[in-house]
């Protein structure tokens, strides 16, 4: 069963990482935190949250009930509960009043049953939900593509994983936030004049129209918003712009692919707090198995361990095995893409994605098995393959 979806809100940073901690990661996906502020509610309503847990201490204030009103009435579906350390009868009358359906202590109660009672009352939702044939709404994830060292494969497998979710019919956003040395332009012969800085120093604000403005439509059906020609411009890029322009493209989008840089910033960092999933692209080498524990574990200081997906690139026989990433991360391995370096060079030079450059390919199919799972984990429908025909002689011999 695919795990519910919630968003932390409060103003308190400690109490986030203490209800983070209540709460099971088993039956929950962690999608995002936030604030009682106007940021905040944009934020919720474009990641459509299954359940929105707002964490008080102490009194609470009339803003605070005014603001899940207003969330409510925007975000549709969505359900609301409260954790308090005093609560009291009139406190659950008035959270009932406001639309919260659930108020749950925050001290005095154990992880296994702070989670349960929420998945019992996201479970009487889902069942009211059915009962009145209200439709779910498609929430759109973002998916980060995460190298940590140069050479491990992690744009030729963002740019190909995009393509083939187009190519299923799905809105698709590439977005290169490899800000310094981005190449996603180039590896599918994107000619533009205009970049994500451009988008964020338009005077126009950051909007949907000007994303799509800004950004390239691409042959394959997906969209592109590049990364700036030169370096020099990356630091007009801040970490308030990279939040703002996920928040702004989830209505509109399925899928946000994005292409990270191989270095931990304050942008980096952002995006990933931002995505839904985290894939850590690696290569079966001593020196990329070092690397993903430096990253790992430097991710799960910030809390996204959940999140991490692991995929082995350019898989050759050798002395690191799947087995020795699966143990070192008590993990298993989300994909497996074999070494077809012909083929990713091929498609670089002709400026497009290999699963288009050459669909055949033994890294083609490692790259839509991936784009495969993603859709069948986001939408739980399995995509259809499509068979392969082998042409009948003309001459019997």
């Amino acid at each position: 069963m695919e795990r519910i979806n919630l968003l932390i809100l409060s103003d308190d940073l400690d109490l986030r990482i203490e209800i983070k901690n209540l709460v099971n990661d088993e039956d929950f996906a962690i999608s995002g935190y936030s604030g009682f502020s106007p940021e905040g509610k944009t934020k919720i309503v474009n990641k459509f949250p299954e359940v929105v847990l707002c964490a008080i201490r102490g009194d609470v204030p009339e803003s605070v009930f005014a603001f899940v009103q207003d969330l409510l009435t925007a975000a549709r579906g969505t359900i609301v509960v409260l954790a308090n350390d005093s609560i009291s009868v009139e406190l659950v009358n008035k959270a009932a009043q406001y639309g919260i359906r659930k108020v749950l202590p925050i001290d005095g109660i154990g992880c296994d049953e702070f989670s349960s009672q929420i998945a019992t009352v996201y479970k009487l939702e889902q069942q009211r939900v059915l009962d009145t044939n209200e439709g779910k709404k498609v929430r759109c994830k973002a998916l980060g593509f995460f190298g940590g060292k140069g050479g491990t494969g992690k744009t030729t497998l963002a740019i190909g994983v995009a393509a083939q979710l187009a190519k299923a019919g799905k809105r698709v956003m590439l977005l290169d936030l490899d800000l310094q040395f981005g190449d996603v332009a180039m590896a599918l012969d994107i000619d533009t004049k205009n970049s994500i800085v451009d988008l964020v120093q338009d005077r126009g604000g950051i909007t949907i129209e000007n994303i799509n403005g800004f950004a390239v439509e691409h042959s394959t059906g997906m969209s592109v918003l590049c990364a700036p020609k030169s370096s020099e411009f990356a630091e007009f890029v801040t970490a308030a712009h990279v939040e703002r322009i996920i928040d702004i493209m989830r209505p509109y989008y399925e899928y946000i692919i994005i292409d990270l840089p191989a270095s931990f910033s304050d942008t980096t960092i952002t995006a990933c707090e931002n995505c839904e999933e985290i894939f850590l692209i690696y290569n079966n080498e001593i020196l990329s198995l070092r690397n993903a524990r430096v990253c790992y574990s430097i991710l799960e200081q910030l809390h996204q361990r959940e999140k991490i997906r692991f995929v082995l690139n350019k898989f050759e026989k050798g002395l690191v095995k799947t087995e020795d990433f699966e143990e070192m991360f008590q993990t298993k391995m989300f994909a497996t893409v074999p070494a077809d370096y012909a083929a990713a060079l091929s498609s670089i030079n002709r400026g497009l994605a290999v699963t288009v450059a050459h669909p055949k390919s033994a890294i083609s199919k490692g790259i839509s098995d991936i784009a495969d799972k993603i859709i069948e984990a986001h939408t739980g429908v399995v995509p259809i393959k499509e068979k392969e025909t082998k042409r009948k002689p003309f001459f019997k011999k």
